[in-house]
């Protein structure tokens, strides 16, 4: 998964073919509007579908009276994302509200 700071997010899959030559999909998008990315790690599954987590805030619509931009109040979540090999589309599976102070995401391996 790659992204840019606002909206956009991508996921490529890279596979090898018959001759061992490295292959990369075209692009599965997974992205959301009035939508700040602070920080993107790819997460330890094992043999599972890949995930992948996102420090974002929603900074909403201007016409939206509970959004940032109107209310001056940021709120972080911290979202998961997989990539879903059986339906090939990338899907939002949890979010979870962070601190505000929050600013980076560590990944560590399992250990298993």
């Amino acid at each position: 998964m790659i992204g840019a700071v606002e909206k956009q997010k991508l996921v490529y899959i890279l596979n090898r073919d018959s001759e061992n030559k490295l292959t990369i999909s075209s692009p599965l998008e997974a992205h959301k509007s009035h939508n700040v990315v602070f920080d993107m790690v790819g997460l330890d599954v094992g043999f599972d579908n890949p995930m992948f987590a996102c420090l974002e805030s929603d900074y909403g619509d201007e016409e939206d009276n509970d959004s940032t931009i109107k209310t001056g109040k940021v709120v972080k979540n911290i979202n998961y994302y997989e990539m879903d090999f059986g339906l090939n589309h990338v899907v939002r599976k949890f979010a979870e509200q962070v601190p505000e102070s929050a600013h980076m995401l560590i990944a560590l391996p399992s250990g298993e």
